[in-house]
């Protein structure tokens, strides 16, 4: 289930990348008569590798341009996700080696214990985290936090 999910969290948690997203399918909806229109232009014929539609009846020749503008939506999304976790992980590593970090948020535990993290992710069971001061990656059941607080609020402050 998070695998489904985790793609709309990814594009409702920045105002920008949902802007780019829905302007993505907005300009995918229309590519398909964009390129029946200028099928003929040499950048259309290469940046797509069109084939010619010349015998194809109209029909036929909309498919063939819907086939080709889901193709290019779904190497475009393809594209997006893999380049935003790719950075996302090198950043955070960056950030690991270089000892900067914002441990933000404190863990408190069942057993009563408290600690100051850099939550790296979470997934329906799991938290991801960093201790501060140390570089070994924590993983937590859900079960077994009792709360969690965010320390520093940039939006607040």
């Amino acid at each position: 289930m998070d695998i489904l999910i985790s793609p709309i969290a990814e594009f409702t948690s920045n105002p920008v990348i949902l802007g780019a997203i829905i302007l993505l399918f907005l300009l995918h909806f229309y590519l398909p008569s964009f390129l029946a229109k200028n099928k003929d232009l040499p950048f259309v014929k290469k940046s797509f590798e069109l084939k010619s539609t010349d015998g194809l009846s109209p029909q036929e020749a909309k498919s063939y341009y819907n086939g080709i503008a889901i193709k290019s939506l779904v190497i475009f999304l393809l594209s997006f996700f893999l380049g935003y976790g790719l950075a996302g992980g090198y950043f955070t590593t960056k950030k690991l080696k270089e000892n900067r970090l914002d441990y933000s948020y404190q863990l408190d535990f069942n057993e009563g214990e408290s600690k100051n993290v850099f939550i790296i992710g979470n997934n329906s069971l799991y938290y991801f985290y960093l201790i501060k001061g140390d570089k070994k990656i924590k993983i937590t059941p859900l079960s077994s936090i009792k709360n969690i607080a965010l320390v520093e609020n940039k939006m607040i402050d």
